[in-house]
C-alpha cells in the first residue's frame, strides 16, 4: 500500500469526523481529496508514461 493511498484513507476518516462535528464544507473537501487519492486515476498513469518518455 502506497503512502498516497494511506493518506487518502486518512482524509476520508477526517472527513467523516468533520461531518460529525457539523463542518460540512470541510468534510466535503476532505472526502473528495481522499477519494481522489485512493482511486487510481487513468490521468495519473498517462502522466507517468509521458514522464518516462522524456
Amino acid at each position: 500500500m502506497s503512502i498516497r493511498r494511506l493518506l487518502g484513507f486518512a482524509l476520508i476518516f477526517l472527513a467523516i469526523s468533520m461531518f460529525i462535528e457539523q463542518m460540512w464544507w470541510v468534510g466535503g473537501i476532505c472526502f473528495l481529496i481522499g477519494i481522489g487519492m485512493t482511486a487510481k486515476s487513468p490521468i495519473d498513469r498517462k502522466w507517468r508514461k509521458k514522464k518516462h518518455i522524456w
